[in-house]
């Protein structure tokens, strides 16, 4: 078995020689005459010298090296000549508790690697801790990153996965924890087998140790710190896991309140890496997150805020917390918007600040599928370094009027034939994603789809090829003429009399949301609420 581990840490590169620093799992040991420390690693012999960046603690443990230790270690440094021999110039070392068992697919629960420390109060050093997860049919590797001064964060990687592509990045609400929220939520777990993804999760105990950053701006500065805490989080599980890759690896980012915000920090701190994010209950707020105007690769990130209506997130009087001022929707729509920002805002009629019976993720899982189907590009490869994401084009989007939610039926267009105030509008990727939000934003909507039911985390899948009936009450809207079922954008079927239900067939590996126009006889078009099935990828 291979034991070595080689990642390329985020914190930037050390220019010695245009190296690059990295990181590498072995065991101690020293020269025979000299006893001079070395590490093992794969039977190749480093030999060791402190580097001009290291501190005292990096002298100390190479004097154990040399006095005989004979322990796991995770050495960070750059390559180079030591005593004309092959070596590591040594930035870092962290002692490893249980050596390389732990990253094999036969790893059992309660074995751990002993992480890095982020600088805070003293405490027990951090653990990545691994485990073999069963659901259904399909094996899942789990590793918990416990590090109660910043977060704690569980990758999770289908075991059959050898490269992972990319990262849903599900942080939770304050107070609570979504690292288990892969097991049950089954439109978030098959999001992994449909794209080749990780999926993160974290408990809420971000922002007690801030990092050190270059500004005055506490709310930024706790904003800043929650996302390298992070990041520090996923280079520790990226060694243990043997999945370097999670380095390089884009995220699509979701989340409810504090959740939503971290999706919104991911492509703030991260654009170029950030395929799409998906906010429930939290705004953008570019003024706790940004110390400067937004970059043209920051606007150009596909993302979605899906506040409830008794939030009040754009009201003149928002008071709820004034450090967030008034009219926060304004606030970046109004400027950026008609700089062509891939923005989109719904405001759900009669909610406060919480889940939906019909789930955000009706709109918000589609909009983070259809950006990495877009996005990624087909060569895409994070085992050899960032992967250059796809810009989107937004003037072959689609776009919604803001002001129409109450109108009867949102307005949609196509970008080019938007006539309205781009700055009170939504940016939407394709035709498909603007039908499911009209569906979903309008007001009063009279029809009601009673199949599929409601989107929610306990929502089953269906094997690909399956049918599923599409059943509309429609008692609110007696006098309608014509309905139209749709999947999508993609019109199934239209009726005219009988029973007002269609069944759609051999559906496709994928997100499905099914609305529908019915129109009466004044040409009064009514829309139901949409409803998602997932279809699981074929085996």
């Amino acid at each position: 078995m291979n034991f070595r581990m080689l990642v390329v840490w985020m914190v930037g590169v050390l220019a010695v020689c245009g190296a690059e620093s990295e990181t590498f799992m072995g065991t101690a040991a020293r020269t025979g005459t000299y006893k001079r420390p070395l590490l093992i690693v794969d039977g190749k012999r480093f030999e060791l010298k402190a580097s001009d960046q290291a501190d005292a603690s990096v002298g100390e443990t190479l004097a154990r090296f040399s006095a005989g230790d004979t322990n796991w270690y995770a050495v960070v440094g750059i390559r180079g000549l030591v005593n004309n021999n092959e070596g590591i110039l040594v930035d870092r070392i962290t002692p490893l508790a249980n050596g390389p068992a732990v990253a094999g697919t036969g790893v059992s629960g309660g074995q751990a690697v002993a992480g890095h420390a982020l600088p805070g109060p003293a405490q027990a050093p951090p653990a990545v801790h691994a485990k073999v997860v069963t659901v259904g049919a399909d094996r899942y590797l789990v590793y918990n990153y416990d590090d109660l001064a910043t977060m704690q964060y569980t990758v999770v990687i289908p075991e059959s996965l050898k490269t992972v592509r990319g990262l849903l990045v599900n942080a939770c609400y304050a107070g609570g924890d979504s690292r288990g929220d892969w097991t049950f939520c089954e439109y978030y777990r098959q999001f992994m087998h449909l794209h080749g993804f990780a999926y993160v999760g974290s408990t809420a105990t971000a922002g007690a140790l801030p990092l050190p950053v270059k500004t005055n701006d506490t709310a930024y500065a706790k904003h800043r710190a929650i996302f390298e805490a992070f990041q520090a989080s996923l280079q520790m599980i990226a060694t243990v896991s043997r999945h370097p890759e999670l380095a390089h690896a884009p995220y699509a980012g979701v989340g409810f309140s504090a959740g939503g915000g971290f999706a919104f920090n991911l492509m703030v701190f991260a654009p170029e890496r950030t395929l799409a994010a998906v906010s429930y209950a939290s705004p953008y707020n570019f003024k706790r997150r940004l110390t400067s105007p937004p970059s043209e690769t920051l606007l150009g990130v596909p993302s979605i805020c899906i506040s409830g209506e008794q939030e009040g997130f754009n009201v003149p009087d928002f008071n709820t917390d004034p450090s967030l001022g008034k009219a926060i929707i304004d606030e970046v729509f109004l400027p950026y918007r008609p700089k062509g920002a891939t923005y989109a805002w719904l405001e759900r009629q009669g909610l406060g600040h919480a889940y939906d019976e019909n789930r955000q993720d009706v709109v918000g899982i589609p909009l983070l599928d259809a950006a990495v189907r877009a996005r990624y590009p087909k060569d895409g490869n994070p085992t050899k370094g960032p992967v250059k994401l796809l810009p989107v084009d937004a003037a072959a989007g689609w776009i919604a009027d803001n002001t129409t939610w109450k109108s009867g039926l949102t307005e949609i267009y196509p970008a080019s034939d938007f006539k309205g105030d781009p700055g009170r509008s939504s940016w939407l990727q394709n035709e498909d994603l603007a039908f499911i939000y009209r569906a979903y934003s309008t007001y009063d909507k009279p029809l009601t789809m009673t199949s599929p039911g409601n989107c929610g985390p306990g929502m089953p899948s269906l094997a690909p090829g399956a049918s599923v009936p599409i059943v509309v009450d429609a008692s609110n809207f007696p006098g309608w003429k014509t309905m139209a079922f749709y999947d999508g954008a993609r019109k199934l079927a239209e009726i005219t009399q009988g029973p007002t239900r269609f069944t759609a067939t051999n559906l496709t590996p994928g997100y499905h949301v099914f609305s529908v126009l019915a129109t009466d006889a004044n040409g009064n078009v009514r829309t139901a609420d949409p409803k998602m099935v997932i279809v699981r990828a074929s085996p």
